[in-house]
């Protein structure tokens, strides 16, 4: 058996070790600690790993490495040659020199046909723009107009009786007044109106401006509803079958006119959102 082997073997024992806990310490293989034990270094891969696993063996149990392996060289198989490169022919060398220089030449005339190409795009870009702006751009002919310009042109339509202005139309009249209207305290968001000395309820409803969705209901039910474009109005009559109270919700009541029995209300106090208001008309 190997002296070298046997060292490191009395030495595993002496620590109290086992090859599981050399494995665990220095990561090599329980085969290899094995091998190493028993001399047969021809069994580790390759002869560089010779003197590193020993070396780790070493360390693991307490011992000097370097010492050991230095001690113990003649066991061990011989590191591999590393054979050193002849140096390069004079010729060679010589060729090299050249090649870099004939390099720096082609990498100078790179540069300057690249200096002389940007020169050259500037002049003629300062030149372009000079000579557009000293010619002025010649009026297109009006026969020469495009059929996309021709639809942006507005021709107005030939006047015909049917297209000439008509008089202003002279507002509608208000129907009487009937009975009297007095506006009363509000209710929670509920405009209140009572109307006295009529025998039944007339609302009249004109959208100002936008549009305005607006319903009425009666004591029994609907009465009616409708969206007013701007400048429309619509009329309402409460049946006497649907009671003495009529309920009115219109969306932005600020910007409409109501009439009730041909008496103007006044709405400026109407919540000014995109609700409704709820305006309540009792005849008594």
């Amino acid at each position: 058996m190997s002296e070298l082997a046997e060292v490191l073997r009395k030495a595993r024992q002496e620590k109290g070790k086992s090859l599981a806990e050399i494995q665990e310490v220095t990561k090599i293989q329980r085969r290899y600690l094995e091998a190493i034990e028993n001399g047969n270094f021809e069994v580790l891969p390759g002869q560089f790993y010779v003197r590193a696993f020993i070396k780790s063996y070493a360390e693991a149990v307490g011992l000097d490495a370097d010492e050991l392996i230095s001690q113990y060289a003649s066991e061990l198989p011989e590191p591999p040659k590393v054979e050193e490169a002849p140096p390069p022919l004079r010729q060679n060398r010589q060729a090299s020199k050249e090649k870099g220089d004939g390099s720096k030449w082609v990498s100078r005339i790179l540069l300057y046909l690249f200096a002389i190409l940007v020169i050259g795009v500037v002049w003629a870009s300062i030149y372009y723009f000079s000579k557009n702006k000293e010619q002025p751009v010649p009026p297109v002919p009006k026969e020469n107009v495009s059929k996309e310009q021709k639809k942006d042109i507005i021709v107005p339509p030939p006047e015909t009786p049917d297209t000439k202005q008509q008089p202003a139309q002279q507002p509608a009249q208000q129907p009487a007044a009937s009975g009297k209207v007095s506006q009363l305290p509000k209710t929670g968001s509920t405009m209140n109106f009572e109307l006295t000395g009529a025998d039944k309820i007339t609302v009249k409803v004109t959208a100002k401006s936008g549009d305005h969705w607006m319903d009425i209901t009666g004591e029994k039910g609907t009465i009616g509803q409708q969206t007013l474009k701007e400048g429309q109005s619509v009329t309402f009559e409460v049946p006497q079958d649907q009671g003495n109270e009529a309920l009115l919700r219109i969306v932005r009541a600020r910007d409409v006119e109501v009439l009730v029995n041909g008496q103007a209300i006044d709405t400026s106090t109407a919540k000014q959102t995109s609700g409704s208001q709820r305006i309540k008309i009792v005849r008594k």
